[in-house]
């Protein structure tokens, strides 16, 4: 992934953001016949609720480094950007460049009053922009799969300030199986998943946001324990 790095600097510099991100898109693509090679298999359901003239809030469990790749892979007509850990910011060659030039949110944990405000600026930015993003509420990636608990304040503010726009829970399955060596090599013949519910309306002004969340965590547990 080194190599592509240049290029995609020279993108940025000399033709643009959009180019730039059609780019990310396009290496995604390569990236995910990098696992498929190993004998991946990715699985997708519900495309047919996404609008490609609607921007939304994407909301799904983590699942690790792969989640980035099958977003975008699979979501590509939405070409969101994503509230990403420092880690994948910062460690990956290539990822780590386009995830922060395209104007993604790169927080610290352990910084919480700047990650929440890194969020607000990404949210900003997107209903201005007319972006979508993605989220992925736990936080720490689930390394059993089985999806932990979700925290509100990050989501909220996420909301509070791309919205209003639809909220489109994604379920991904996989991705934990896939790096069960933290890393490379790859696990081999993983079955991966991504199961696209229909949009939800974000809470009323009146509503417990925390009710609300946990709602829509249910909604992409119930396509895990499939």
């Amino acid at each position: 992934m080194i190599s592509f790095e240049l290029p995609l600097r020279a993108i940025d510099k000399f033709m643009g953001h959009q180019p730039l991100v059609d780019a990310g898109h396009a290496l995604a693509r390569v990236l995910w016949q990098a696992f498929a090679l190993t004998g991946a298999e990715l699985e997708v359901v519900g495309l047919e609720h996404v609008d490609p003239d609607q921007r939304y809030v994407i909301v799904a469990n983590h699942q690790g480094f792969s989640d980035v790749i099958v977003i975008a892979k699979v979501l590509r007509a939405l070409q969101p950007r994503y509230v990403a850990k420092r880690e994948l910011a910062r460690g990956w060659p290539s990822i780590s460049y386009l995830i922060e030039a395209s104007g993604s949110a790169i927080i610290d944990r352990k910084q919480p009053t700047a990650a929440i405000a890194e969020i607000e600026r990404l949210g900003h930015q997107a209903k201005r922009e007319g972006w979508s993003v993605a989220i992925f509420p736990e936080g720490t990636r689930a390394k059993d799969g089985v999806p932990g608990r979700w925290k509100a304040r990050g989501t909220k503010a996420l909301l509070d300030t791309a919205g209003p726009c639809p909220v489109l829970p994604v379920s991904l399955s996989g991705g934990s199986e896939l790096f069960a060596h933290n890393g490379l090599p790859f696990k081999a013949g993983v079955r991966m998943g991504c199961h696209i519910h229909p949009p939800v309306e974000p809470p009323a002004a009146d509503e417990d946001f925390g009710v609300w969340l946990e709602g829509v965590r249910q909604v992409v547990a119930s396509a895990l324990a499939q």
